[in-house]
């Protein structure tokens, strides 16, 4: 984790106000969110959401004026520059791909302290005022996204009594209830829910159906692309961002597998998925229709990256290149193939594009070639000759590029020209918009007869609802669907009550409890007070410290071993669970010499064992490291992950991370 480049110490012996305008004078300079370059503007460029095109903007609009979507009139000052300096600096220390919601608890703030009639000063908020912005954007928005806002709310104003902007007694709350959401397993509405977030089974015959039957580039990307989507659990604008040379061969371990490089997002970072055996012959297929629809686009968008003021011209219009003046028919052949295409030639260049005719001595009306040359290279992509949202990645290497107009069956494929293919433009031959779907295209309805309309995400509902029926840990679950913390695994568990139960049911019938040992006669009681301190809604001790896990989600998917789970969190300071550590430590040992003696003998199983000890040995002696640590503070709180690089907090700390190697702390 880098060093955050922005912070702010307030000075005692400065007022309030002088304060908040040094706060603004230090996000005026830095480069987050470009904040250096337009501090001064009202509409800032935020750069683009991964998958998309489309440039995400901030507006720095008033909450009256959002309400119907107006840029003006903008937060009045002095709120405004606090509001943009507030924007930059919490994206420093609280990065998010979105502003929207802070821009929104922003305004519901600025119009709260507008209407008590102190102005826009935001000193003189109040927890009054505080409470007023929160009822503003519970009539603005939804019950959901008034929660989210009211949250940002808070966060702002405890940064801003942190700094000594303002001052409250004590800390100031929301106070909104989270809204109920429809995750419950047994009531009729979150049945319902369910089933709306998962691909219907003649939605799923389908997709099938598409796949074998594309013949046309369009339907092949969009096809392909889909099918990938059907692969592994991942978000579409993770597929959008594929490499031509994205398979991956397996071997040692993963010998015989297929693998994609998948480009991470929200946290996760870039990696190798490995696919389920069924789905290898579909990936290759997919990837190949990929790379083959593509092919030609990459085409141009290499000759653009060599030649970045020149225009590409295909082999029947390479003789145009000398030329000072093109005509209508030249046009038409230059952008589409089609000498013929007169009206469609004239209507791009006269209507659409505002070029202007020139006469020749013969009376023939012709364009100036510049003229032509410079409009198509204005259609590049805005980040070219990177892919938007993505500043690795090359237009030349990437596999979601088309040539424009390629997509569409009903308009003239530009042989010059090519676009990033974004989110939207795949989506829309989904049949969730306007427009006749791939599904409609190819014959396909819903069993009763309705049109067939899919949600991309459901899928990724659809393959993490099989995982969940088919055992996978949530560990498991989390690193297949690119997720940087399990606890999302939740908001896509469609398994049922009974479905939940039956593996518990299956282990009691077949006698899983009869050999366990008897209860002991004396206990050690854990106050609850204790797990509220530490922050845990549901949490059981274990031999060496607290588990986190929620069984009213999911059975313990580790068997009670305890040490090799990710939801195991150690306390420093506890004598006895570190004596028990130390403990286990020397029996490890000692298991473990055994079990290479049993390897050595060629006896059956024993590398199982080996294995097991060894990542055992490993996590407990990087726990004793950690505890042994001076640098580590008593009572700090520490869980290992799966490659055993260890979080450690403690309440109101941030989090300390440290070197796997040397284990010395390094910058939070």
């Amino acid at each position: 984790m880098s060093a955050s480049i922005l912070h702010f110490t307030p000075r005692d012996e400065l007022e309030p106000a002088a304060n908040l305008k040094a706060f603004i004078k230090l996000c005026r300079e830095s480069e987050v969110l470009g904040a250096k370059e337009q501090f001064a503007k009202n509409i800032w460029d935020a750069g683009y959401q991964k998958g998309q095109n489309k440039k995400l903007r901030v507006i720095f609009s008033t909450l009256a004026a959002s309400k119907i979507s107006a840029k003006e009139p903008c937060m009045a000052a002095p709120f405004l520059g606090f509001a943009k300096a507030m924007l930059v600096y919490l994206q420093d220390k609280r990065p998010v791909m979105s502003q929207a919601r802070r821009t929104m608890a922003l305004r519901c703030m600025e119009a709260a302290l507008c209407h008590s009639g102190k102005g826009a000063r935001p000193t003189a908020l109040t927890s009054e005022i505080l409470d007023t912005a929160v009822e503003l954007a519970r009539a603005q928005v939804t019950a959901a996204v008034a929660y989210r806002v009211a949250g940002q709310i808070e966060l702002i104003a405890a940064f801003m009594n942190e700094k000594k902007f303002i001052s409250f007694r004590q800390p100031w709350h929301h106070g909104l209830k989270k809204p109920n959401e429809r995750s419950s397993r047994i009531s009729t509405e979150a049945i319902k829910a369910r089933q709306e977030k998962l691909p219907s089974a003649a939605l799923l015959r389908a997709l099938a159906g598409v796949f074998r039957d594309a013949r046309e580039p369009g339907d092949a990307f969009i096809s392909s692309t889909t099918a990938l989507m059907l692969c592994a659990p991942e978000r579409i604008n993770e597929v959008l961002r594929l490499r031509r040379n994205c398979l991956v061969e397996g071997d040692g371990e993963f010998q015989g597998k297929l693998g994609l490089r998948w480009s991470g997002s929200k946290g996760f970072p870039d990696t190798t998925k490995w696919l389920p055996s069924a789905m290898a012959d579909i990936a290759r297929e997919a990837v190949s229709n990929l790379v083959r629809v593509s092919s030609p686009a990459r085409e141009i968008a290499k000759w653009y990256t060599e030649h970045p003021d020149k225009i590409y011209l295909h082999d029947d219009a390479v003789h145009l290149r000398n030329a000072r003046t093109l005509s209508t028919a030249d046009i038409g052949l230059l952008l589409w193939g089609d000498e013929t295409a007169l009206i469609a030639a004239s209507t791009w260049a006269v209507k659409t594009h505002n070029l202007l005719r020139h006469k020749e001595a013969g009376g023939r009306l012709v364009f100036r070639f510049e003229d032509v040359q410079r409009t198509i290279l204005s259609m590049l992509p805005a980040t070219f000759p990177a892919m938007p949202g993505d500043p690795g990645l090359l237009c030349q290497d990437a596999m979601s590029v088309m040539r424009m107009n390629e997509l569409t069956s009903d308009r003239r494929t530009y042989l010059c020209m090519f676009r990033a293919i974004d989110y939207s433009a795949v989506t829309n031959h989904y049949g969730v918009r306007e427009g006749r779907s791939i599904f409609a295209r190819f014959g396909y309805t819903e069993d009763d007869g309705t049109a067939i309309r899919l949600q991309s995400h459901s899928l990724r509902h659809y393959l993490n609802m099989l995982a969940q029926t088919g055992g996978l840990s949530s560990a498991e679950i989390a690193l297949f669907s690119g997720r940087k913390d399990q606890k999302q695994n939740r908001a896509y568990d469609h398994m049922t009550s009974d479905e939940v139960q039956a593996p518990i049911s299956e282990a009691l019938a077949n006698g899983f409890t009869s050999e366990l040992e008897p209860p002991q006669a004396e206990r050690d009681l854990i106050n609850r007070a204790e797990f509220r301190g530490l922050g845990l809604a549901a949490a059981h001790s274990t031999e060496y410290g607290w588990c986190q896990h929620d069984f009213a989600s999911e059975p313990c998917q580790m068997y009670r071993d305890c040490i090799n789970c990710e939801e195991q969190e150690c306390i420093k300071g506890d004598s006895h669970k570190e004596a028990n550590l130390r403990q286990l430590q020397a029996e490890t040992e000692l298991a473990l010499t055994r079990a290479r003696k049993a390897l050595n003998a060629e006896e059956y199983g024993a590398d199982t064992w080996v294995e097991h000890h060894l990542k055992t040995l490993n996590r407990v002696s990087a726990l004793l490291a950690i505890l042994e640590d001076t640098n580590v503070a008593v009572g700090a709180r520490i869980r290992l992950d799966v490659s055993n690089a260890p979080l450690i907090t403690k309440d109101n700390v941030h989090p300390v991370q440290f070197i796997r190697k040397s284990w010395r702390k390094a910058a939070a």
